[in-house]
């Protein structure tokens, strides 16, 4: 997709090298892609920077991508991060769910079953609380 020439087979007859890379980065191009739908490879060509660091330093495109554009993924980051904890919190919890809300049994513990009592056991070694 990416030649000096856009003629794929005398690139490869010339240089089988660089045949080779552009075939590697084509790969990971379209790996990259699936991962990132917004990727776009003819626009990032623009970026001197990338074009330096796939082709001049042999750096995937992914990385490539990674490093161009860190300054915009830190500044999202954390507003994502913020807003799936907000998700989180505002969640009802189910009682017994959350490690600091106690699962309240009804029962008598003389009266439960050994089956009930490993119920139990298992749910105490998972971190839940059991009063009775």
């Amino acid at each position: 997709m990416f030649h000096a020439n856009g003629n794929k087979e005398k690139v490869a007859k010339e240089n089988p090298e660089i045949a080779r890379r552009n075939a590697e980065i084509e790969e990971e191009r379209k790996a990259f892609a699936e991962k990132n739908p917004n990727f776009d490879m003819a626009k990032e060509m623009e970026n001197s920077q990338f074009v330096n660091y796939v082709w001049g330093n042999g750096i995937s495109v992914e990385d490539a991508y990674l490093l161009c554009h860190k300054e915009e993924l830190l500044k999202t980051a954390p507003k994502e991060e913020t807003q799936t904890q907000q998700n989180k919190q505002e969640r009802v919890l189910e009682n017994g769910a959350g490690k600091s809300r106690p699962a309240i049994a009804r029962k008598n513990p003389k009266d439960l079953s050994d089956k009930e009592i490993d119920a139990i056991i298992e749910r105490v070694k998972k971190g839940e609380t059991i009063t009775f």
